[in-house]
């Protein structure tokens, strides 16, 4: 199968891999913080996720708005099967945003007090080919129509838990 008869999450998927922000389990580093969380604790799933990850029996799923948007979110019930993880906790520490129509990546601003890898003694951790892959992924999914607006909704999300934080 070529890539031009994947569905975008499919793409997104294909074009991550099995890239991680660094070389080693960053997981060591904090007690695989990221992965902490009650039940109420949960992933934001991108469009075409929850079709693809429904028979996922590690998770939980909740119905949630974003923007008065209704979305799925996923609760991991323990430990996972990395290879099934949803997008948000691959991509992890980082978030993507879309305005004006350009797809950036950057650092999820909710992980700054919690992962070392954005600590400001870490420098620049993140394997830039992550930074790229994740860039990709989210390209691909764009093919989706419903993604701009999603991203949309979601960099609206991101941008005022910034401005709570300063």
């Amino acid at each position: 199968m070529t890539r031009d008869h994947l569905t975008p999450y499919q793409n997104a998927l294909t074009l991550l891999g099995r890239l991680t922000p660094i070389s080693a389990d960053c997981g060591l580093l904090c007690g695989s913080r990221c992965c902490q969380g009650g039940p109420q604790d949960g992933m934001l799933l991108f469009p075409g996720e929850a079709e693809a990850l429904a028979g996922v029996r590690f998770l939980r799923f909740m119905s949630r708005t974003l923007n008065d948007r209704p979305v799925t979110m996923a609760v991991c019930r323990g430990r996972c099967i990395r290879a099934r993880r949803p997008l948000a906790c691959r991509i992890y520490p980082l978030a993507p945003r879309l305005r004006d129509g350009i797809l950036t990546v950057a650092p999820d601003p909710r992980a700054r007090n919690g992962c070392p890898l954005l600590d400001p003694s870490a420098g620049n951790s993140i394997a830039p080919a992550f930074v790229q892959a994740v860039t990709d992924a989210f390209q691909a999914l764009r093919r989706d129509p419903v993604t701009d607006a999603f991203l949309a909704d979601y960099t609206a999300v991101l941008e005022k838990y910034e401005r709570f934080l300063k």
